[in-house]
């Protein structure tokens, strides 16, 4: 585990991938005296190590702010205290797909954001836009107008190696909308869910750019085309390109 600092009391716990895959993991904490809101959980070894460095500096997460709700994002929540919990109003849909039946329980009594909602820990003021694309109830957080947490619409390595969008073909339009929002925020750092903070607007306009080029690729072909086909006009190397597999199923 690594732990970054983005600015004065906001932290980036950053775990390595699984064998065999490329993406890390990542939980950012808020802190506010002596509590901590967190930013996903990501799975339950990995909330259970940031839970035990907080505890070391007397500091209890009391929140969670979960972008979106795939395992990946929240199967970390057995291992906190009950934290009062934020997400996107939809996140029920993607429970029912992606988690056992019997774990839905530890998401009752979530709080439901919608974009006119806004959430102030100490020093913090949080703001969300909802978006679509990756999955239906995804959710960017906007932090004091300067840090933008944006999910899986942008995934790289740890080492900063653009990931491939991972999208279905009927939500590639929406996936690709979400990013021309995420242009309006080029001038803020980015908090990705899986890789590095991304900083500097030409950097941010271009990493969209790709992305974009990909999603309208699929989604303007009348069939389903090859990966390198829909990669042709970009200009970075994705990996994870096996995830293209994926698209038409």
């Amino acid at each position: 585990m690594k732990k970054i600092k983005i600015t004065e009391g906001l932290y980036q716990f950053q775990f390595p991938p699984f064998e065999n895959q490329h993406f890390g993991f990542n939980i950012y904490a808020l802190i506010n005296g002596q509590e901590a809101l967190l930013i996903d959980t990501a799975f339950e070894q990995h909330a259970k190590l940031v839970r035990e460095d907080l505890s070391k500096e007397g500091i209890e997460i009391t929140k969670v702010v979960f972008s979106h709700f795939h395992p990946d994002h929240i199967s970390g929540l057995p291992a906190l205290n009950s934290p009062a919990m934020y997400g996107n109003g939809l996140y029920k849909a993607s429970l029912n797909k992606y988690t056992p039946i019997e774990k839905h329980h530890f998401f009752d009594g979530m709080n439901t954001l919608t974009e006119r909602s806004q959430l102030t820990f100490g020093s913090f003021n949080l703001t969300f836009k909802l978006v679509q694309g990756h999955v239906i109830c995804g959710m960017f957080t906007v932090i004091n107008n300067q840090f933008v947490h944006v999910a899986d619409d942008l995934m790289t390595s740890n080492e900063g190696a653009p990931l491939l969008p991972s999208v279905h073909v009927d939500n590639a339009k929406k996936h690709f909308d979400s990013l021309e929002l995420l242009k309006c925020y080029a001038s803020c750092t980015l908090l990705l869910s899986h890789g590095n903070a991304l900083s500097g607007e030409s950097e941010i306009l271009s990493a969209i750019s790709d992305r974009q080029s990909y999603l309208e690729a699929i989604t303007n072909s009348p069939q389903p085309i090859s990966i390198d086909a829909a990669l042709q006009d970009t200009r970075c190397d994705f990996l994870h390109k096996e995830w293209h597999e994926y698209v038409y199923l």
